[in-house]
């Protein structure tokens, strides 16, 4: 099925990044928001991104006419799917509030629309239940920014169909984007990787093994990550984490519950970058350095990426992602400088091996082996 014209529910900065590389790719947008002021802002951000734009010669004047001129915006919610071939859900991580959403929508789209949620966590199954069509059900996963960040998470439910699948994979295209396949499972892919990072970061600087510091430079310097998991956790927020490290908890056990110390900042209010402080003080306020552990840089990095690598083996032992997809998910939506298989690789799988039933001795059984490294496969 050829789509032409995409609803959009949500206008905030996911809402209206989707909305941006749809209509400059050549769909028509309708943007739909429950209120006014909101949608009014959400607008005011595309067209601040189209002058961008043009001021850094990406786009011509014209092109950017062309554009906004395919971008459509309003606060009723059946004028902006009434003739949507694909509609794309982009409010807040809410279970009920997102089923609703998709109750109503149900009700008011054409019989060939396609639903695609840009959920972070949330089942796509039990989302797909608040309608009549679980055949044409499927997540899309953005990054933000979306103007920039090249993957797109395909989250497949257990009823959607290959032939969705395919018209999900030829519009993230077509926006730029590079999809990958992942079935439906708690995080997908980047998210169920990225929370061992900083769970076993913070578990190693709780423990007094090193220093935040020293944790941020061994990931920079020896792992050549573009940021150390503090700095990444201050950037992201550290609400956002805290929430989908709780997701993960509450849907597969014991080995995701959230640090401690991460709890207790979320709970101060100490959010990150966007309230001056998380792990880190910004915008002018002291943070004292931690006095230096003297730790051994290179036994750090080792220490977080062999769990990293044993998550990533669990997906593909689960049938979740395939390892290409993986690696690739992790390069493009984690900014990974290798993917957990190739940083296996480099490794050698029998010191993975090795490493992984060390740390299952000492710590238990959530560093148990994946399948593929007990068969060898």
């Amino acid at each position: 099925m050829e789509i032409k014209n995409i609803a959009i529910i949500g206008s905030g900065f996911m809402g209206s990044g989707i909305a941006y590389v749809s209509a400059r790719n050549g769909y028509n947008v309708y943007l739909v928001d429950v209120d006014q002021a909101a949608l009014e802002r959400g607008m005011e951000r595309l067209r601040s991104d189209v002058m961008t734009g043009i001021e850094k010669g990406k786009m011509s004047m014209s092109e950017a006419e062309g554009m906004m001129g395919r971008i459509k915006s309003t606060v009723k919610l059946e004028d902006a799917v009434k003739d949507a071939d694909l509609v794309v859900e982009a409010i807040f991580e809410n279970m009920e509030v997102k089923k609703k959403t998709f109750t109503q929508v149900d009700k008011v789209a054409p019989p060939h629309a396609i639903f695609a949620t840009n959920t972070s966590s949330l089942s796509i199954d039990e989302l797909a239940t608040a309608t009549k069509r679980p055949d044409k059900f499927i997540g899309m996963h953005y990054f933000s920014p979306v103007a920039s960040m090249k993957l797109l998470e395909v989250v497949i439910g257990k009823k959607t169909t290959e032939d969705t699948v395919q018209v999900a994979f030829a519009v993230g295209k077509k926006q730029g984007k590079t999809p990958v396949r992942a079935k439906n499972s708690p995080g997908f892919i980047v998210n169920r990787i990225l929370m061992p990072v900083m769970r076993e970061a913070i578990f190693l600087y709780e423990k007094g093994v090193a220093t935040k510091e020293e944790i941020d430079t061994a990931l920079t310097t020896i792992g050549k990550f573009q940021a150390g998991p503090f700095t990444l956790g201050d950037f992201v927020g550290l609400d956002v984490t805290y929430n989908a490290m709780s997701t993960l908890y509450r849907e597969l056990g014991d080995c995701f519950k959230p640090p401690e110390t991460l709890k207790k900042l979320v709970e101060s209010g100490a959010l990150g970058m966007k309230a001056k402080k998380g792990f880190y003080a910004y915008g002018g306020a002291k943070s004292e350095p931690d006095k230096p552990k003297g730790a051994n840089l290179q036994m750090i990095v080792n220490r977080i990426t062999i769990p990293v690598i044993r998550e990533a083996m669990i997906l593909v032992d689960q049938g979740i992602a395939t390892k290409a997809d993986i690696d690739q998910a992790m390069k493009l939506g984690a900014s990974f400088p290798v993917g957990p298989f190739e940083m296996a690789e480099k490794i050698g799988m029998d010191k993975v091996k090795a490493e992984i039933e060390k740390l299952n001795k000492e710590l238990g059984a959530c560093y148990s082996v994946p399948k593929m490294l007990q068969t060898g496969k």
